[in-house]
């Protein structure tokens, strides 16, 4: 339990500071197209923000269990069925997650070798967002499995 509160802390706080960065470097963006001056790498280095920000933040979304696919189909069914549809829901999401890590590290180490072209970073730092953020939802997925379906439901889901 305490692993999952720190893992959630510091996922919570990768998000918080992607989405810092990345205001502060559309704001430059901004600010440099409106005076004339060109800032190389602002937009490339926004695009690998909002991939790594967005998937990490889909992980976090699985632990506040407020993502959609998690409670959808859990809440549509009566509460004595509810057990089975949780435990398949959440079987189908954990395959799903293991294919995207798997071939998210395919990927990855497929796209090292490439290089973006502002900031020439490896390829592979975009990709490598897949296969991160799919081992954190796995764990959360995973970890989650043990509990009942209506014990902590969340507030994202309708």
């Amino acid at each position: 339990m305490q692993f999952t509160k720190t893992l959630v802390s510091i996922l919570t706080w990768l998000c918080i500071i992607s989405i810092t960065l990345l205001t502060a470097i559309v704001l430059l963006q901004v600010i440099s197209r409106v005076s004339d001056i060109f800032v190389p790498g602002t937009e490339e280095l926004a695009r690998l923000l909002i991939v790594w920000l967005t998937f990490l933040g889909s992980s976090l979304a699985i632990h506040e269990k407020m993502h959609l696919a998690v409670n959808y189909f859990v809440r549509k069914v009566g509460k004595d069925k509810r057990k089975y549809v949780h435990l398949f829901v959440n079987i189908l999401l954990a395959l799903f997650y293991g294919v995207l890590t798997v071939y998210g590290f395919r990927l990855a180490a497929d796209s090292m070798s490439s290089s973006s072209p502002a900031l020439q970073l490896p390829m592979g730092i975009f990709y490598l967002a897949l296969p991160v953020s799919g081992l954190f939802s796995l764990y959360f997925i995973l970890s989650g499995m043990k509990k009942s379906p209506t014990e902590d439901e969340g507030g994202g889901a309708v």
